[in-house]
């Protein structure tokens, strides 16, 4: 403005002086505003030459023209607000600007999920993987490892490495006829022979070879859909074997996390309720839980099955069939923890000593409830909801929701010693099946927990045997 003014000076014609402030001002505004600006320069330089102009102009001047010479207040403001709209829009576009190129030089195929950047760890930020520009590396260049599978409630080792492998998972499906309750049998469809299947522990950074072998005589198509594997379907259209097919195919573990795997051959509801799923944690490539004295594997799910049919002998038969109508109207015969009614009590209890830090990963297979899980008698110290064991975890937390395909991790501090018991806190399921025993040995805690009378333990409950 101020090069305008001297430039309006050295014109003697009070004539010129208008169009001359006009001319000298308005390159050189022009080139001052950035462009969304330009669009208001019109008034504000029609406005600022006529007033240069007529400031440096020697004739006397009438009381109009002074009056004219102010620019009234109301398109003042009205400029004001024109400009400050202008740059506002100015700024977020070149915002929007920037944030395109960030994301087009994602997509240009660099890996940007493998590693964290410098020393950051896995609880320090919210985007923990972002690599610093490197490609994605070569599945074939990797060392081959053989992962270790566990059944419920079993847990792999945590890992140790430090580098990405090539994890070999060879998974089997096939039928068993199995005890679902105490008066009934029931054909599950599995993996590996067992409901829930298989743990899978893996890394940030492998790439898991899955090949899935077909062995269900009943001609039922299988495959896997992992909610870790990143792709359509999440590996079911590159998995899905017929009878007697092996398909084996590659998938990069990007993100870590505690993730759902099942069968999502179609029907693929029908494959969830008949015991189809299982776990995957992929722990991240720093930074993983802090470690735990006990690791456990435990899941939920419900089963819908049709009335026992009658015998010849008259006696209702020991084996019932799946119920399509019970499963459409999310009507439950049985729901239980880890596939059949005693998997967590007579067969299997979970252990753990006084003084020990107890951890359970917890999936809800479905899959239609959501499950309220909840341990009698202690309270979550930590709980890595939906999976998510990169945020800040709650603490001392009650009840978990967690929904069907989705999965916590909680630990707990045992400190009294006695039987803890795990329930869906929807407390009439424990009728259906829904429950399960921790037993934790070691010296009373008089000091937490006390009464000059003994203990009196309900008659035939199940929540407190």
């Amino acid at each position: 403005m101020q090069r305008g003014m001297n430039y309006s000076r050295t014109i003697s014609s009070p004539s010129i002086l208008v169009a001359g402030g006009r001319q000298c001002l308005a390159p050189k505004m022009r080139r001052a505003f950035p462009p969304p600006l330009r669009a208001a320069r019109s008034s504000l330089f029609w406005q600022a030459g006529v007033t240069q102009a007529r400031l440096i102009s020697t004739e006397p001047k009438t009381h109009a023209e002074l009056r004219a010479d102010r620019i009234p207040w109301r398109y003042s403001l009205a400029l004001s607000a024109s400009i400050a709209f202008s740059v506002i829009i100015y700024f977020r576009h070149q915002g929007s600007l920037r944030m395109d190129t960030t994301t087009g030089e994602e997509a240009s195929g660099l890996d940007t999920t493998l590693v964290p950047r410098g020393n950051e760890t896995a609880q320090s930020h919210s985007q923990p993987y972002v690599a610093p520009g490197q490609g994605l590396i070569d599945s074939s260049k990797l060392p081959i490892e053989e992962a270790v599978l566990t059944e419920a409630p079993s847990v792999p080792p945590p890992i140790t490495r430090n580098h990405p492998v090539l994890l070999q998972v060879p998974l089997t499906t096939s039928t068993k006829t199995k005890q679902l309750t105490s008066q009934h049998k029931y054909e599950q469809w599995n993996f590996n022979g067992i409901v829930p299947g298989p743990f899978i522990r893996a890394r940030v950074g492998d790439v898991v070879e899955l090949s899935l072998t077909n062995r269900d005589k009943a001609g039922n198509p299988h495959n896997i859909d992992c909610h870790a594997f990143i792709g359509p379907g999440g590996g079911s259209a590159l998995t899905t074997a017929e009878e007697g097919q092996t398909k084996t195919a590659r998938f990069r573990l990007h993100y870590p996390g505690l993730y759902l795997y099942h069968c999502a051959a179609a029907p693929v509801p029908v494959h969830i309720a008949n015991g189809m799923y299982g776990l995957m944690y992929v722990e991240p490539a720093t930074g993983d839980l802090p470690p735990a004295d006990r690791e456990y594997y435990v899941m939920q799910s419900e089963f819908y099955h049709e009335p026992p049919e009658i015998e010849d002998n008259g006696k209702p038969s020991s084996i019932v069939e799946f119920s399509y109508p019970n499963a459409l109207r999310e009507e439950p015969s049985v729901v239980v923890f880890n596939g059949h009614e005693a998997a967590l009590t007579r067969d299997k209890p979970l252990k753990a000593s006084v003084g020990e830090k107890v951890r359970i990963f917890f999936g809800n297979a479905g899959p239609n409830l959501t499950s309220s899980f909840h341990v009698i008698g202690s309270a979550f110290e930590k709980v890595y909801r939906d999976g998510d064991v990169v945020s800040p975890p709650g603490q001392f937390v009650q009840t978990v929701s967690v929904p069907p395909g989705g999965s916590t991790v909680v630990d707990m501090k045992m400190l009294v010693p006695g039987t803890y018991t795990l329930v869906d806190h929807a407390i009439f399921r424990l009728e259906k099946g829904g429950v399960g025993y921790l037993n934790v040995t070691g010296e009373p805690r008089p000091d937490i927990y006390h009464s000059e009378e003994p203990p009196a333990p309900c008659v035939g409950c199940k929540l407190h045997p």
